[in-house]
């Protein structure tokens, strides 16, 4: 069911809106800049995957007049905007931690907020890695690029999550911030490496 392009698409849109909810929620009752950063990324996720999903019924369609060699550029379409939403999203990251590092602020509940990292992560991970082996057997990139993004995610919580460890045996605030900081720049890291392949296929 999940092993198709669209199958594989809808299972991503399933997942990342349940980490958005998780992670909207913790964000809001902890107050943490990392973990507020992790949840605008899953909901970047969930408007790219959406994206991939419309970009993948195109594709399945079949050449015609106007499009004699068939419609799989769209893909790469959808992967270049796709890797415009994940630089904005790395943007907002620095902005908002440099502006926490500045005014300061605490963060509550750092237990619930390590929990939701944990489940994160599982999901993240077992996510990325079935979009990958679909994306190999179906040749796409666009799901490729949100196996690697999601991929991407996990990596980025798993620094959330030792941010929040460190915050609840140190109560050092400021260590939020900064992990957000580095969670920017793996984002970014993400983004070029989308838009590097997806203009190698346009």
């Amino acid at each position: 069911m999940f092993s198709t392009r669209a199958g594989a698409a809808k299972l991503a849109l399933a997942v990342v809106v349940g980490l958005i909810v998780l992670k909207g929620g913790m964000a809001v009752i902890t107050g943490s800049i990392s973990i507020t950063a992790q949840a605008i990324d899953s909901f970047l996720d969930l408007f790219a995957i959406s994206l991939i999903a419309l970009a993948i019924s195109v594709v399945s369609r079949p050449a015609d007049e106007k499009h004699p060699f068939g419609h799989g550029k769209v893909e790469g379409i959808a992967t270049v905007v796709q890797a415009g939403l994940i630089f904005v999203a790395g943007g907002w990251v620095i902005y908002s931690a440099v502006g926490r590092i500045m005014t300061g602020a605490t963060i509550e509940l750092t237990e619930a907020g390590i929990g939701v990292m944990a489940v994160s992560i599982v999901a993240s991970l077992f996510l990325s890695r079935h979009l990958l082996r679909v994306a190999h057997a179906e040749s796409s990139i666009a799901l490729e690029a949100s196996a690697r993004n999601i991929s991407a995610d996990a990596y980025s919580a798993a620094g959330v999550l030792v941010a929040l460890i460190l915050i609840r045996f140190t109560g050092l605030a400021v260590i939020d911030p900064i992990i957000a900081l580095a969670v920017s720049l793996i984002i970014l890291k993400a983004a070029y490496d989308v838009l590097k392949k997806s203009f190698g296929e346009l």
